[in-house]
């Protein structure tokens, strides 16, 4: 992608223009949300849109990027706080429910990306670097907690890490495209499957 559409955006019309890009996503998919849907809804001009991304597929990037870093944000919050397995798990299910109760819309975006990562190498690079740098801060965070004598796993805090997300956004996916699954069922059933990879140290 051109360098001249990776300018920073800062400010109400960053967080409009993301909001916007992330409701039509949800809404219309990403081929029916054009920069005249996004550029209406977020109240900016279309030429605004086209100088600072450039493209629809790279403002699609930048908004996945933009919730994974807020996500990221809250994440190593939330990690902070837990001192026990059971605190690990109780963390992981409330962002298993919230991310189907309340933000759907940044698992279609993933969903969006994979797919477009197939035709385009540029977005498949950003898309493996985002997945990438979630994963990296997730394990520095339950590495430390392994330090401080508050859980144990074996293997690399990083594979722990990938296969908590994998478990949020793959059984998203799955609860948010099948109506007759329960969240409360394949919840306990993941929590099962998480006790089996973490333990209180010896």
């Amino acid at each position: 992608m051109a360098n001249e559409t990776q300018r920073e955006l800062a400010g109400d019309k960053a967080v409009r223009i993301v909001d916007a890009m992330r409701t039509s996503v949800a809404r219309r998919g990403v081929a029916g949300s054009t920069f005249d849907h996004v550029a209406r809804e977020a109240g900016v001009s279309r030429g605004l849109l086209h100088y600072y991304f450039g493209s629809k597929e790279r403002l699609l990037v930048e908004v996945a990027k933009h919730d994974s870093r807020v996500r990221a944000t809250a994440m190593a919050e939330r990690l902070s706080e837990v001192g026990s397995v059971d605190d690990l798990v109780s963390w992981w299910t409330r962002s298993l429910r919230a991310t189907v109760r309340h933000e759907p819309e940044f698992v279609l975006l993933l969903l969006e990306l994979f797919s477009l990562s197939q035709r385009n190498p540029d977005i498949a690079s950003e898309t493996s670097g985002m997945t990438g740098r979630t994963a990296a801060a997730m394990g520095a965070r339950l590495a430390r907690l392994r330090d401080e004598g508050r859980i144990d796993f074996d293997g690399e805090p990083d594979t722990l890490a990938t296969t908590l997300l994998g478990f949020t956004h793959g059984l998203a996916l799955q609860l948010l495209s099948n109506s007759e699954a329960s969240l409360t069922a394949v919840t306990e059933t993941a929590s099962a499957a998480i006790r089996s990879l973490v333990r209180e140290p010896a």
